[in-house]
């Protein structure tokens, strides 16, 4: 039977970290790292989300290509969204640290765009 409870909680968690991201915009100077950071976060997390109502182990990785694969096994659709999780990946660990990626505004704006993909077409899956 589907956990629409635990799917629920780690899309809120996702929406939450997409939210953080866009807020980021309204900092002086935005901090394009972290939004791309908050951004892979949110769609890393939504990914779970669908793992989750599938009852499956979430795994505590961040590998987003991965986590593509996973769910497709469920929901063959998520591979439609491959480009945008791959483009997200490098976000994941690199943006923690001063000088490993140099991230610039069309970067961001990408993210921003990629997670809310990955957003949209997570969440019917179980609120349709």
């Amino acid at each position: 039977m589907p956990d629409l409870q635990t799917a629920d909680k780690w899309h809120a968690y996702a929406a939450a970290d997409l939210a953080f991201a866009k807020h980021g915009l309204s900092m002086n100077p935005v901090q394009l790292e972290i939004i791309c950071y908050y951004c892979q976060q949110a769609g890393e997390k939504a990914l779970k989300a669908i793992l989750a109502y599938h009852e499956d182990v979430i795994p505590k990785i961040h590998d987003m290509n991965r986590l593509v694969s996973l769910c497709a096994a469920y929901e063959p659709q998520i591979l439609s969204i491959s480009a945008e999780a791959t483009r997200l990946a490098k976000y994941a660990v690199a943006t923690r640290y001063p000088e490993e990626l140099e991230v610039v505004e069309l970067d961001m704006r990408m993210a921003l765009t990629d997670a809310e993909a990955i957003l949209s077409l997570v969440q019917p899956f179980w609120r349709t």
